[in-house]
């Protein structure tokens, strides 16, 4: 190669080079307020998108929370579409069910489920067409619909599980697809009776702060007094007792940790003392004196509200891992049962039917091996 094509070379090779140390030079302070710009313009597009997608839903849940006969006629308008028309069924098949199941759906007990259900998913939309540090304004609403299902809860028989499972999987949330719209919505509940997650994951984070010490401690008395009474809609005495000794205390140890973290150690490490006194028993007394111990003594760190947070949200993953971990394990048993099965079905050394001639499409054969060595 000539000296002159060599030159050439080493230039070529050069620009991208020194283009590559151009990029990753740090971003200046206006680089990095445009991009944030964008970002933010981004993120009003995608909110204004999902209003759009919403707006449909949102219109007519209001219509049809507007009373339980409103409620009970749009659940069987949504649950008609969703089993009967888009699968392409006779129009003969939705009255035998209807029929079949008209006692029950049109109850008071399942409309007013249903009304409250729809109540939730208003406040869930209106959630999620607002940035995060705004939902705070719908804090106060969240409430008063908790307050109210908690007060129908022990009236609505069977219908309960209506307001303790997952609201966004609902038949009126699968009619519009709300699910695929609220994929930002993080810290929000799914359902208006899981109590303790909202209180945890939505509530209480807005007010764990040393300005909003107040407004944290009137939560904690609220969330308190919510779970009583849910307790008490069950009418059994073992359950009340168990929340009295057990439950009750710890919600109070959590309360006054808050309290102590915000920075009031007089009246948070004062009301400790009174509890560990009035709760010798507990089954948590030896960490909490523990604990108590170090507080006072100034030993230990009851440390800050985010360090608590992370704490927190490391537990809840660790949670959902777990829970993965363990329907995975589920799985694992479903499949040696249908080989357990399988390998009586074939009926091995003969017998009256004389045995089945093959393995069942779907069923694992190292497990047929595995059970059959037991044998």
């Amino acid at each position: 190669m000539n000296l002159t094509k060599l030159c050439s070379l080493v230039i070529i090779l050069a620009v991208p080079f020194s283009s590559l140390m151009a990029q990753n030079q740090p971003l200046t302070p206006t680089e990095k307020k445009q991009m944030l710009d964008t970002i933010k313009k981004i993120k009003t597009g995608v909110i204004k998108g999902r209003s759009g997608v919403n707006s449909a839903a949102l219109t007519a849940y209001r219509a049809a929370a507007s009373s339980n006969t409103s409620a009970y006629d749009f659940y069987l308008k949504c649950y008609k579409e969703m089993n009967f028309t888009r699968k392409g069924a006779k129009e003969s098949e939705y009255r035998d069910w209807k029929a079949k199941n008209k006692d029950y759906l049109s109850s008071r007990e399942h409309s007013t489920a249903r009304r409250l259900q729809l109540q939730f998913l208003i406040l869930t939309i209106r959630a999620a067409n607002l940035e995060e540090k705004e939902r705070d304004s719908l804090i106060p609403e969240l409430i008063t619909l908790m307050d109210n299902c908690i007060s129908a809860y022990p009236y609505i028989g069977k219908s309960k599980r209506i307001l303790s499972s997952g609201a966004t999987g609902s038949t009126f949330a699968q009619v519009y697809d709300l699910q695929s719209t609220l994929v930002g919505l993080k810290n929000w509940p799914r359902s208006p009776m899981d109590v303790s997650g909202i209180y945890e994951s939505t509530i209480m984070p807005r007010y764990r702060t040393t300005e909003t010490v107040k407004e944290l401690m009137q939560a904690w008395d609220k969330r308190m007094s919510q779970e009583i009474k849910i307790v008490a809609s069950e009418n059994s005495s073992e359950a009340e007792a168990n929340f009295k000794n057990k439950t009750l205390p710890k919600l109070k140890w959590f309360k006054y940790m808050d309290l102590l973290r915000a920075g009031q150690s007089r009246e948070a490490l004062t009301s400790m003392v009174a509890l560990v006194r009035a709760n010798p028993d507990h089954e948590n007394i030896d960490e909490w004196l523990e604990d108590l111990e170090g507080y006072i003594s100034g030993e230990v760190d009851p440390g800050t509200f985010e360090e608590a947070e992370k704490r927190r949200k490391a537990a809840e993953v660790a949670q959902k891992e777990s829970k993965a971990s363990n329907s995975s394990n589920a799985l694992g048993n479903t499949n040696l049962d249908e080989a357990r099965k399988a390998l009586e079905g074939l009926n091995i050394g003969g017998g009256r039917n004389g045995g089945r001639g093959s393995i069942p499409e779907g069923v694992d054969l190292n497990q047929i091996r595995e059970l059959f060595n037991r044998r």
